[in-house]
């Protein structure tokens, strides 16, 4: 996906994809998965989710990467916090404030110096941005830039593809497998019909519509 299709979209205010709550699967899977010393989490392509506020409040450090400056600035101004901007190597911006850190910047073009130390991966909104074409380069980078792989809650959509050119993309049970395994073990946590929660994906055409929450936890080393 071009970067400048995202800029378009925040520019335009054409962010459908940005939820008004929470995310359900976050607030039910995340207390059973995540260790209780609340480590520090990496939030993909995270735009101005209110997800991120509410893993804050649960006492976790965060650490977001959002292509928009857009996104960011509307964040911490619509989430009342104020924050200290700090430009940095390759490219990136560091917007902070408190246990909140922003990069804004290319996904592509993070690195693992820019990164710090992660305990723990939300992907809401990432995988299923990226056309399938993407989907392994965004894998790999995942992989690349976080080598002790950390736990990961991902959550994706399922879909006939010829029935809508997205984002967001389908993302099979099986291209889960294949992206992240042998390095994590998949266990899937919830499957539930997702077409009524979204009108406006039935109204490009969608006959069906599934949303997939996925645990992946390390494979043991031997």
């Amino acid at each position: 996906m071009d970067p400048d299709f995202w800029h378009e979209r925040w520019q335009q205010k054409q962010t459908g994809f940005h939820q008004s709550q929470v995310d359900p699967l976050l607030e039910t899977f995340w207390p059973r998965c995540v260790d209780p010393a609340r480590p520090r989490v990496f939030v993909p392509l995270c735009g101005k989710s209110l997800d991120m506020m509410w893993l804050r409040n649960r006492g976790h450090a965060v650490l977001g990467n959002e292509l928009s400056p857009i996104a960011v600035d509307d964040f911490f101004r619509e989430n009342g916090l104020s924050a200290d901007t700090t430009p940095l190597g390759h490219g990136f911006v560091r917007v902070q404030s408190g246990e909140m850190s922003l990069l804004c910047g290319n996904y592509f073009e993070l690195t693992p110096d820019l990164m710090g130390e992660i305990g723990a991966v939300y992907d809401r909104a990432a995988l299923v941005a990226m056309p399938p074409a993407m989907q392994d380069r965004y894998a790999g980078q995942m992989l690349r830039l976080l080598p002790h792989h950390p736990p990961m809650l991902l959550i994706t959509l399922e879909y006939e593809p010829a029935e809508m050119n997205g984002p967001p993309f389908p993302v099979p049970e099986e291209t889960v497998v294949r992206l992240f395994s042998p390095a994590y073990r998949i266990e899937l946590l919830s499957a539930r019909d997702a077409l009524e929660g979204n009108p406006q994906l039935r109204a490009k055409g969608l006959s069906h519509l599934t949303e997939k929450a996925y645990w992946l936890k390390a494979q043991a080393s031997t």
